[in-house]
Parts: C-alpha cells; sequence; structure tokens
C-alpha cells in the first residue's frame, strides 16, 4: 500500500514537476519506497518510506543546489529530544518533530515555495 499511495501522492502534487522511482519492495510483512521528486522550482525531495507490520520509518530530506533545505526522519538517535524518535535537520541544528507523512511535507513546502513568490 505504500508504495501505490507515494506514487500516487507525488504523482498528483502540483509542487512535483518530475517523479523517479529508485527503489521499491513489496512482501508481505514489508514493503519499501524510495523516490526522488525535482520539484516546480528545481529543488529536490528524496523520499524514503519502509513500513513493517507494525513499525514505520521515514525519511524526507528537500535540498536545493546540493545543499539541504530541511529533512523529517525519525532514525533512532538524537534521544535527548522530545518527541523522539521522530526529528527534524535544518541546515546545522537538529529539533524535536512530529511523526509527520508526505502530504503534509508537500504541504510545508508549497507553502514555502509560495512564501518565496
Amino acid at each position: 500500500m505504500v508504495v501505490v499511495r507515494t506514487i500516487t501522492i507525488l504523482s498528483n502534487n502540483s509542487i512535483v514537476g518530475e517523479l523517479r522511482i529508485t527503489k521499491t519492495l513489496v512482501e508481505p510483512d514489508i514493503e519499501m519506497i524510495k523516490a526522488n521528486a525535482t520539484l516546480t522550482d528545481g529543488s529536490i525531495l528524496y523520499v524514503s518510506e519502509i513500513i513493517g507490520n507494525d513499525w514505520r520509518d521515514y525519511s524526507y530530506h528537500w535540498q536545493r543546489d546540493g545543499k539541504m533545505l530541511r529533512r523529517w526522519d525519525n532514525a533512532p538517535h538524537h534521544r535527548n529530544l522530545p518527541n523522539f524518535p521522530h526529528h527534524v535537520h535544518r541546515k546545522d541544528n537538529v529539533q524535536s518533530g512530529e511523526d509527520i507523512n508526505l502530504t503534509d511535507i508537500l504541504s510545508f513546502i508549497e507553502t514555502c515555495l509560495n512564501e518565496q513568490k
């Protein structure tokens, strides 16, 4: 389900100019997708989602000109932050984050792009 859902969300979003699926896996107990979406402003969103029966790993990495703008993930480091393991990387710092999904990320990025106009 995560593979189809992720492709559908990215394919139907107005800020996604080009979509490249780099890896998928669909097994009875696990699904995984890795994708790169070139956005209409030229920035790139790297998406990684892996879902098992009772767990989910995610990483959404947004960059422009090879430089990270922001990355949301739930890798099990930064144990000192509230809402561990969810956190956000911004330039040189890491902040506590929320359990977030691809739709939330695209909405956030779209708001940022509209503010830049």
